[in-house]
């Protein structure tokens, strides 16, 4: 007879190792939209729009909030946003590369490969956020704050997450090689098949839940960063 004691802890092992990552909706974008141009983003509010394929690459825009809304294939690159909220929103197939977005506010959207190398996005705030297959090389995060965020085979290689904020974040299969990561903050954060070679400040990961696959490929980096040699 197996010992009571001994399942239950099997059972506990179990448990931890398949707790689900955080529970991410998908955006509640309005079943009804309207067609709007460049000129209705001059609003404080837009509501139910469809911004589908709009060309916004290069714009300005300013202290523009907008819910309910079709983004997917937005031409964005290389804008300048400033006080942008986004709620329930869906920019899947965005091109956001090399945006500047300064004070930008993500609350249950959903960007499905969507485009974002080069992104400037310091202390950009997303809540509720899902993206999968996003390329994002080369982003900066510095300082922002995640809650409630999933990734899904995103290339995040050379990012920087200097001093950013996450809790409860899942990475599953995201390429963060050469990632900096000093003064992150880590909380409820699980990283699942990732690649982390190159990665500096590997410190800011304390807190975080790997795969013992990830645990080994951060080896060379946590001996490098405590100045350890392995000799034979």
């Amino acid at each position: 007879m197996s010992d009571p004691g001994t399942n239950r802890g099997a059972a506990a092992r179990r448990t931890r190792r398949e707790a689900p990552g955080p529970q991410v909706p998908e955006p509640a974008v309005a079943a009804h939209l309207d067609q709007v141009g460049v000129g209705g983003l001059g609003a404080l509010v837009v509501d139910a729009a469809d911004l589908t394929g709009l060309d916004l690459a290069g714009a300005e825009l300013a202290e523009v909030q907008v819910e309910a809304s079709a983004l997917d294939r937005l031409h964005g690159a290389g804008g300048r946003w400033r006080g942008v909220t986004l709620v329930d929103c869906r920019l899947d197939g965005a091109d956001l590369a090399n945006l500047r977005a300064q004070d930008l506010s993500l609350v249950r959207c959903s960007l499905r490969e969507v485009r974002l190398t080069g992104a400037q996005l310091a202390g950009a705030r997303l809540r509720a956020v899902r993206l999968d297959g996003a390329r994002a090389s080369l982003t900066s995060w510095r300082e922002a704050v995640w809650q409630h965020v999933v990734l899904r085979g995103c290339d995040l290689t050379e990012a920087d997450l200097t001093g950013a904020s996450l809790s409860d974040v899942l990475l599953v299969d995201c390429d963060l090689s050469g990632a900096q990561l000093a003064g992150l903050r880590c909380e409820r954060v699980r990283l699942e098949g990732c690649r982390l070679s190159g990665i500096s400040g590997v410190g800011g990961l304390r807190g975080a839940s790997v795969t013992e696959a990830d645990a080994y490929a951060l080896l060379p980096t946590l001996l490098r960063e405590a100045g350890l040699t392995v000799h034979g």
